[in-house]
């Protein structure tokens, strides 16, 4: 089982409805949720910002798409560590999820059972402000 963390989730979509929708799911259930709206955004984020317990990544995104972002976290032993869970609409999300170091998917649209039972495993929920 991994260990929780108390970083943030990080969602990294395009798709600013399905950015704002997560997070604002997350944050209901009591979850500390940050946004990249891409690839590339997600890794300005990640250089500078404490990591992330895990990372819900799109896998279609422009100008950096997932497997892109995937291979340049790849590089990087630091950031290589932080789980990432691919999220897609895609029907060939399971072959897709094998392509790269995920460590599971969720297909869009995302059922609320799997999303919490996902970043449950990864992360603590951040205590309310009192």
């Amino acid at each position: 089982m991994p260990s929780s963390r108390k970083g943030p989730v990080l969602v990294v979509d395009d798709d600013a409805d399905i950015r704002e929708a997560l997070q604002d799911i997350l944050t209901g259930e009591g979850y500390e949720t940050e946004q990249a709206s891409g690839g590339q955004e997600a890794l300005d984020y990640l250089r500078s910002h404490p990591l992330p317990s895990v990372i819900l990544l799109d896998w279609n995104m422009a100008p950096m798409n997932g497997p892109q972002f995937m291979d340049e976290v790849a590089k990087d032993a630091t950031l290589s560590a932080v789980p990432v869970v691919l999220v897609t609409a895609d029907a060939r999300a399971p072959v897709k999820a094998t392509s790269h170091p995920f460590v599971g998917y969720l297909a869009k649209p995302v059922k609320l059972e799997a999303l919490f039972e996902t970043v449950g495993r990864y992360c603590d929920k951040r205590a309310q402000p009192q």
